[in-house]
């Protein structure tokens, strides 16, 4: 019995590590908050990225990404995401 658990263990593991060892190189790009220039304020702004979905569109074969957080956001939540063209793709 001990077989059969240490074969499915050892499955995963050969799964798991190559997925991760391609995968943490995304994250960790897409976790870096980046200096962009807001169009629609026409100023400065700092930019967070989010690495879970960054993730999940590199996993998909689409290099997109989505802002979680921007330091414009408060009186300009509602925006075009314009800023995102000025990030390099992962």
């Amino acid at each position: 019995m001990w077989v059969i658990g240490f074969f499915i263990s050892y499955l995963a593991l050969a799964l798991i590590i190559p997925t991760g060892w391609a995968l943490v190189p995304v994250w960790r790009k897409a976790r870096i908050c980046r200096l962009v220039t807001c169009p629609a304020a026409a100023r400065a702004a700092m930019v967070e990225l989010d690495p879970w979905y960054a993730i999940r569109m590199y996993t998909l074969g689409n290099p997109a990404l989505r802002v979680k957080d921007c330091s414009g956001w408060p009186e300009r939540r509602v925006c075009d995401r314009g800023c995102l063209v000025q990030v390099r793709p992962i």
